[in-house]
């Protein structure tokens, strides 16, 4: 065998260090996490100072200096008489409103904010949105926004932050996220001519010859008994009447198209068709805003309302023959400094409504069809854009309408949303907020009066706004954080040790804590608890296995006076740090070597053969901004080698192959 020495002097002269940009984290999927109040403190007083705090139900998922958005969906006002003022706004309310701020602490369960609220807001009807913060993040699976959930009133937005670059190599789409659509809904009793008013309940809709179908949802809330018919629903249109007509559009800065008349020379005729939603264009969107702007108000899309059905199409599952109005769109947020399209699309589109049962699933088969539900919004807070990028937030088409003995009306066009920017948009992204397409009517047998293709009254969705001028809201009185309880914690670190993650943690006051959580969260996985420390002791400390996936780690401190803090997250990219790679592998005469995440400062690399023999160890220094080496190994001979890195106290280990 030939001596060690040599292979050690020439592999010490051999490592090159090459800089190399350390890349960022990667999203998919929903990264947001959303709240329901339980109270707003405007100007609550701790410890002699004013705060402004919401209580929420859980507080599960978010932690000292998280970002967070606070929006309210609904609370206009409408008029409910039965004529075709129905559904007109009568107040906007604090629908619309929103804020962006930062959380400085808890209390119990009340998140305290960085500044005083900027706008006053209906506990009922408001949510807490978490914002992830990013330096540069990569967007490697389509990201979207969690269902609108009209019960709790809480989804719809995707927003994040990032200091650095939002690089697009998927879509981000809020298509669908808004507020939903007037549901299917089926009478099978003999119905024949008009019934003309806006609203009905839902046991008038059920009796015979009598009723409409559901309205699609929007900014004001539904009235009771009132919650079907033609008349419209604030920016939700109107649910179709007797007999087969269509549902209206949703709307949003866009008109929503009213559905469109049945119409026969030897059956039934009816023009009592559902209407459009209302414009929001006066309601909010202004040309130009501050941080502190009162009228800075963004809404979800509406749904459309529900085409009239009265046939039976599945008699397994009752379904009818007409589709239901689509969902609207939600509401996207990003901030960045530069943000990469790559050619993909960031999107808030209305959508169409589905009936499953159908064989054209969007296209009604001889009742009315359904209005398309109105786009949403989608903000860029963006300085730089780089590569091609399509931005959406359209309305959608109206649902077609298929022949069956008569000329059924389809659905009215949702109304298109809005684009707005911080700054111009270059030419390398395209816009689009067009209105959707009112529905036709297809499949129609030579018939008198001629219906084939025709809107049969039915109409398109207005286009929505494209603008730039956008400065997110926010309080402009700051609170002194100091007036939160004093912190309890002096540390918490975490070391790697081999296959092993050890945490320890020390109190400053012990005496004044109760208990202390540790919590785990495995990749977007949600935190779980992992171990209880009841006694007020000093000190405590974890250790768990690595995983596969990434893991982060925090602490929840529950102080004697009911308060409750967070520590800051420790993170643990496992997948990358457990080992390292090497390429090629197998390798001739040089290999490269890819640095685990976080190696710095004084390394030892170590070569051991098959047999654990030692060829090498050797102790060089690794700058911050390093995150590979080269290795010449053409005076060891072609076999299979052990490679071995030793950095602040963690061992790394991979295999290597000489050919």
């Amino acid at each position: 065998m030939k001596p060690v020495w040599p292979i050690l002097i020439c592999l010490s002269l051999t490592v090159f260090l090459i800089p190399q940009k350390s890349g960022g984290q990667t999203i998919s999927g929903v990264i947001n996490s959303y709240y329901e109040p339980t109270a707003i403190i405007y100007y609550g007083t701790h410890n002699s100072q004013s705060y402004s705090g919401i209580t929420l139900q859980s507080i599960a998922g978010l932690a000292s200096g998280d970002r967070v958005l606070i929006i309210q969906m609904k609370g206009a006002s409408i008029t409910s008489t039965d004529n075709s003022s129905f559904g007109n706004i009568t107040s906007i309310g604090n629908a619309g409103k929103y804020e962006f701020s930062s959380i400085c602490g808890f209390l119990n369960n009340t998140i305290v904010l960085s500044n005083h609220l900027l706008h006053t807001y209906d506990v009922s009807s408001v949510q807490v949105v978490r914002v992830p913060v990013y330096t540069n993040v990569t967007v490697t699976g389509t990201l979207r926004a969690g269902e609108w959930d009209p019960a709790t009133e809480t989804g719809g937005v995707i927003a994040l932050e990032a200091t650095g670059t939002v690089t697009l190599n998927a879509a981000i789409s809020a298509d669908s996220a808004g507020f939903k659509g007037g549901g299917l809904f089926v009478n099978t009793t003999d119905r024949c001519g008009e019934e003309t008013a806006y609203y009905y309940s839902l046991a008038q809709s059920s009796g015979s010859n009598l009723g409409g179908s559901p309205k699609g949802e929007g900014i004001a809330y539904y009235i009771s008994s009132r919650e079907y018919g033609r008349g419209k629903q604030s920016n939700g249109g109107g649910g179709a009447n007797v007999d087969n007509t269509g549902g209206g559009g949703g709307s949003n800065y866009g008109t929503g198209g009213n559905g469109g008349q049945k119409s026969n020379s030897f059956w039934c005729s009816a023009n009592t068709v559902g209407l459009g939603g209302v414009a929001l264009n006066s309601y909010g969107y202004p040309a130009s805003v501050t941080a502190t702007s009162t009228a800075n108000k963004i809404f979800l899309g509406g749904g459309g309302g529900s085409g009239e059905m009265n046939n039976i199409y599945d008699v397994a599952t009752g379904i009818g023959e007409g589709t239901p109005g689509g969902d609207g769109g939600g509401i996207v947020f990003i901030k960045a400094a530069t943000l990469t399209g790559n050619g993909y699309t960031i999107s808030a589109n209305g959508a169409q409504g589905v009936n499953p049962v159908l064989p054209v699933k969007t296209e009604a088969a001889g009742d009315g069809g359904g209005g398309g539900g109105a786009g949403g919004v989608v903000i860029l807070n963006v300085s730089n854009f780089s590569g091609n990028l399509s931005v959406q937030a359209s309305g959608a088409n109206g649902s077609n309408a298929g022949f069956q003995n008569a000329c059924p009306g389809p659905g009215g066009g949702g109304g298109g949303g809005v684009i707005w920017s911080s700054g111009s948009l270059p030419g390398t992204v395209t816009t689009n907020v067009t209105g959707g397409a009112s529905g036709i009517i297809k499949n129609a047998p030579s018939h008198n009066p001629p219906c084939e293709g025709s809107a049969n009254g039915a109409v398109a969705g207005s286009n929505g706004l494209i603008q730039s001028g956008y400065v997110a809201p926010q309080g402009n009185i700051s609170i002194n954080c100091s007036i939160l309880p004093l912190d309890l914690l002096k540390q918490f670190t975490g070391k790697r040790n081999n296959q092993l993650i050890q945490l320890n943690w020390s109190l400053i006051n012990a005496e004044q804590v109760k208990k202390v959580v540790l919590e785990k969260k495995t990749g977007n996985g949600a935190f779980i608890s992992v171990t209880e420390q009841q006694l007020p002791v000093e000190n405590g400390f974890y250790v768990d296995e690595i995983n596969a996936a990434p893991v982060t780690y925090r602490l929840l401190l529950f102080a004697s006076d009911g308060a409750v803090q967070y520590s800051k997250h420790l993170f643990f990219d496992a997948a990358k740090n457990a080992s390292f790679n090497l390429y090629p592998n197998p390798v001739s005469d040089k290999v490269t070597v890819q640095l685990p995440v976080n190696t710095k400062g004084k390394t030892i690399i170590a070569i051991t053969d098959v047999n654990g023999k030692q060829l090498l160890q050797q102790e060089i220094l690794i700058q911050p901004s390093q995150t590979i080496l080269e290795l010449s190994l053409k005076q060891l001979p072609v076999g299979i080698y052990q490679i071995r890195l030793v950095n602040n106290g963690q061992q790394f280990i991979a295999k290597l192959i000489r050919q």
